[in-house]
């Protein structure tokens, strides 16, 4: 897996309160999951899906909370998200941190999506184990509603005979996020396409 799988040791320290926003209430939730990430950024604070009263709609799936912090995590794959999104885009990110190295996480990853307003998820987090994802395969299944945008690894073309997952799952609903040439969210999914994954 690439550096930007890696899980920061677990902290014990509470997790930060998140900063203050309002949603607009017309933002299309983009849900992602990730390893976790420093929300204190503003950057990345104005972009995360909210409720009415103006709450975030995340989870952390080992914490069990609502709070998927990481000092570093996926910091800079957020960052750089959230950037290349105008300001007044009506898309936000859902985000919902698991633990990259358990395939059940993962699995739980979906599930709690599946039960927000979210029906699109970013994947961006691959291996070559197959057998590692064989319980996310099954609960993409289950959850065939959602459409899941996966990382492409284009310097890992299919054709070179270099496998990837969840890429080469063969999932109907795996996408490498080309279609939909006008979804709002279109600059998230072409970032993602964008991201090699060989070890540098």
């Amino acid at each position: 897996m690439t550096a930007v799988l890696h899980s920061a040791p677990a902290s014990f320290a509470a997790d930060p309160k998140v900063p203050p926003a309002v949603e607009s209430g017309n933002r299309v939730p983009i849900a992602i999951l990730t390893a976790g990430f420093d929300y204190t950024r503003p950057e990345i604070a104005a972009r995360l899906a909210r409720d009415g009263e103006g709450e975030i709609i995340a989870w952390d799936v080992m914490g069990e909370d609502r709070f998927p912090f990481d000092a570093a995590g996926d910091t800079e794959l957020m960052t750089a998200l959230a950037a290349q999104l105008p300001e007044a885009a009506p898309v936000s990110l859902l985000a919902v941190k698991v633990d990259v190295r358990d395939p059940v996480s993962l699995a739980k990853g979906l599930a709690f999506v599946a039960r927000t307003p979210a029906r699109t998820v970013m994947v961006p987090m691959w291996s070559d184990n197959r057998a590692a994802w064989d319980v996310f395969a099954q609960a993409a299944a289950h959850f065939s509603q959602l459409r899941l945008v996966v990382r492409t690894c284009p310097d890992l073309p299919a054709e070179s005979g270099a496998a990837v997952f969840p890429r080469d799952l063969k999932l109907e609903q795996v996408d490498g996020g080309t279609a939909l040439a006008d979804d709002p969210a279109r600059p998230l999914f072409a970032y993602l396409e964008t991201l090699a994954c060989r070890r540098p």
